[in-house]
């Protein structure tokens, strides 16, 4: 990915200052008129869906549907339901090829389930995810007390969606350096529990972002072991749970509030906490969002379902009425804080254990799986930890590879991340079965968590 010319790096920071001028105001707009907007970007998305992706294509052609089917984003419920497996074994199927030699930036996904996606974002859709990203900035500013170049810290590994985003933003726009964040990254479970306290007390950030179990997890041992910390301002949390216990002696014990994010590869920025968190305000004029039963009915206000989401920004690689895999609650009521758009409550589905090594560390499941899903013959993997130095992989091979040539790698790729002397057995399978609530969890834990009881 190379760096842009100025003047287009110029044009593009015109661009996000245009659309950001209303975002200190839109969440608070009349709903009618968001929907308005909302109505628009479907029958646009529709319509460039039919022309020039595959999957729709051809499946609005055997339903005998037209883009002037579609008004609302409520008409989006008569596409067939797309899930993450289908993305990840047909990823051509949802691009726009008139979008391949556009500029753009593929990224890759964590992949929570153990198996990455590949989706292409044009960078129109980039830019204005940054511009969304405003109204979380302003709810933040609200802690901080500062709307620009506070410092931030991301506890998050270096190669994920962020990060690329990040990389895209920096080589094809100009930030001036009075108002851009100072960021600093610190990878979850690369050093020691006293060393990432030392370089969070030298980094003294205002802000850290990072995964709800991990910071949770981190921020109870700074609690239990009495360790001096530079306390931010603000804690934000996304991409899996924080558990409500950690969260709550967070605020009690350390007096630093806690705020979540909802986003994801598909979507990016999905929703947002305000400042009084009691649930997620949902950005509907960049997805619209459909909350379903088993049966695929959608559910009443207070009630508890599968989220299906489309993506009404992205057109290189288009997932429209795409089930996320999240089972989430609808909020019941308009929030307190004015904002109109309307809310989810609450967010399972989205915890995978945390990996707690013999030498201390605590690791994210993302950061182990990163050079898993590189190893040779591997289409998915799961992470099963037994013992604190024991664990064991569960495998997917990819068609037509030889688990038998492949397992030392994928045994020496696991081992270079978390360590050499631990003890890894690796178990071939056809498929690897989901939990109880219908995901498949990357990451299991099978130890006991410190406050744990047998």
């Amino acid at each position: 990915m190379g760096a842009a010319s100025l003047p287009r790096r110029l044009w593009w920071d015109a661009f996000v200052l245009w659309h950001v001028r209303k975002e200190r105001h839109l969440p608070f707009r009349p709903l009618e008129e968001i929907l308005a907007w909302q109505g628009r970007r479907v029958r646009a998305m529709v319509e460039h869906a039919y022309r020039h992706v595959p999957f729709y294509c051809v499946e609005m052609r055997r339903l005998g549907l037209r883009p002037a089917d579609f008004r609302t984003a409520a008409d989006l419920a008569r596409l067939p339901v797309v899930d993450s497996r289908l993305l990840a074994d047909n990823p051509e199927d949802f691009r726009a090829g008139d979008f391949a030699s556009r500029p753009g930036l593929e990224i890759e996904s964590s992949g929570t389930s153990g198996r990455s996606k590949r989706l292409r974002y044009d960078a129109r859709a980039l830019f204005l995810a940054l511009v969304h990203g405003h109204r979380q900035r302003i709810v933040y500013s609200a802690f901080t007390g500062r709307l620009f170049g506070y410092r931030e810290v991301d506890l998050m590994r270096t190669g994920g969606v962020s990060t690329q985003i990040r990389r895209f933003y920096e080589a094809h726009s100009w930030i001036p350096s009075r108002i851009d964040l100072k960021r600093g990254t610190v990878p979850p479970g690369d050093a020691s529990f006293p060393d990432t306290v030392a370089t969070l007390n030298e980094l003294r950030p205002d802000v850290i972002i990072s995964y709800g179990s991990y910071v949770g997890a981190f921020l109870r041992e700074v609690v239990r072991a009495g360790a001096k910390l530079h306390h931010p301002r603000l804690v934000v949390y996304g991409a899996d749970e924080m558990a409500e216990a950690d969260r709550r002696l967070i605020e009690a014990e350390l007096h630093i509030p806690v705020i979540s994010i909802y986003q994801a590869a598909e979507a990016l920025r999905i929703g947002f906490q305000c400042e009084l968190r009691r649930g997620f305000h949902l950005s509907l004029d960049a997805v619209a969002v459909r909350v379903v039963d088993e049966r695929g009915a959608e559910v009443r206000p207070g009630g508890t379902g599968h989220l299906v989401i489309s993506n009404l920004t992205n057109r290189a690689t288009v997932l429209l009425n795409y089930r996320l895999g999240d089972v989430v609650t609808v909020g019941r009521e308009a929030c307190p804080c004015g904002r109109t758009l309307p809310t989810i409550e609450g967010i399972r589905g989205r915890a995978d254990d945390l990996l707690r090594l013999g030498d201390g560390r605590m690791m994210h499941g993302s950061v182990a799986l990163e050079p898993l899903r590189a190893a040779p013959g591997v289409q998915q993997v799961q992470i099963v930890q037994r013992g604190a130095d024991r664990f064991l992989l569960r495998a997917v091979p990819r068609p037509a590879a030889s688990p038998t040539q492949n397992t030392a790698a994928l045994v020496a790729a696991f081992r270079a991340r978390v360590g050499q002397g631990v003890m890894v057995d690796v178990e071939w399978v056809d498929a690897i079965q989901p939990g109880p609530n219908g995901k498949v969890s990357a990451v299991i834990s099978e130890i006991l968590r410190p406050g744990e009881d047998a």
